[in-house]
């Protein structure tokens, strides 16, 4: 097969990272009861299905006649790809965005048995009947039109990353400084009694925190109290990455996004009964 130019490889990138986000939101919003926007991104993208896309298309190119060689190729090369990112956004961010621990026959949470089986399916069909019919499409678009509409495209794209990784080292630096503020508040009422209550969720701990420091007004409660209502109202840029991630867990600070995920499911509940939404502890 001859090369194509970047700018039509780019655009079907971005069209197969528009399938994969079609498919994981589905699948998730199915799931999950309600609807999940999927994908790394901000925008209607899940790059890891761009890049498995364009591997099963290219790289795999000898085999794109046939149907079972694919199928098994498909299956290894996407869930490799899956399992890289898996571990490359848990180094860069110490959060696991995706975990598959409570499925069967997963490899470290990051890949599992019947993901892979999907990928091999979707590979496969798409091979035999979207891509051909894709490509030609793109194809059609005269070069100096493809081009320009590339670089809109990548633009746009690049912005979309930019301010995605913002928003990840954001729930990163949120992460840290939870933790280290929690441990800090364990050490300054270490001994008390109601510190060592068992099953005290997070936002628990911060309400009762909060009601003691309200009470003594002395300059260094009131700094403390502060800095625990700045923590407190950061929480709902947080929300977003768990509402499109509901498994992801913090490799550093467990309990932080079990708060998260607890406060949410508490506003769906809320919302189910239509009860007006009131304050959590940690608001």
């Amino acid at each position: 097969m001859p090369p194509i130019h970047l700018s039509y490889v780019f655009m079907l990138f971005l069209a197969y990272s528009l399938v994969g986000w079609i498919w994981e939101t589905a699948y998730c919003s199915v799931k999950n009861g309600h609807f999940i926007n999927r994908g790394f991104l901000r925008g209607p993208l899940c790059p890891v299905y761009g890049f498995g896309g364009m591997l099963i298309m290219y790289l795999l190119q000898p085999w794109a006649h046939t149907w079972i060689p694919l199928f098994f190729a498909s299956m290894v090369i996407v869930s490799v790809l899956e399992y890289f990112t898996s571990w490359l956004l848990e180094a860069l961010f110490h959060t696991r965005w995706w975990d598959y621990s409570s499925e069967k026959f997963n490899l470290h949470g990051r890949i599992f048995l019947g993901g892979a089986i999907c990928f091999g399916v979707m590979g496969t069909l798409i091979a035999h009947f979207l891509h051909p019919w894709l490509e030609s499409r793109i194809l059609s678009i005269p070069l100096p039109t493809a081009r320009i509409i590339a670089w809109a495209l990548f633009a746009l794209f690049m912005l979309d990353f930019i301010t995605t990784v913002h928003g990840l080292v954001d729930f990163t630096i949120y992460e840290t400084r939870l933790k280290d503020f929690t441990e800090s508040l364990r050490d300054r009422f270490h001994g008390e009694e109601w510190l060592e209550e068992k099953e005290q969720s997070l936002g628990q701990l911060f309400q009762r925190v909060r009601e003691r420091l309200q009470e003594d007004k002395s300059r260094a409660n009131q700094h403390l109290l502060e800095r625990l209502e700045s923590l407190s109202q950061r929480q709902d840029k947080m929300l977003r990455h768990i509402r499109k991630f509901p498994t992801m867990r913090s490799v550093e600070f467990h309990s932080g996004v079990e708060e998260l995920r607890r406060r949410i499911q508490l506003e769906r509940e809320q919302w189910r009964t239509k009860i007006p939404t009131t304050k959590t502890p940690t608001d």
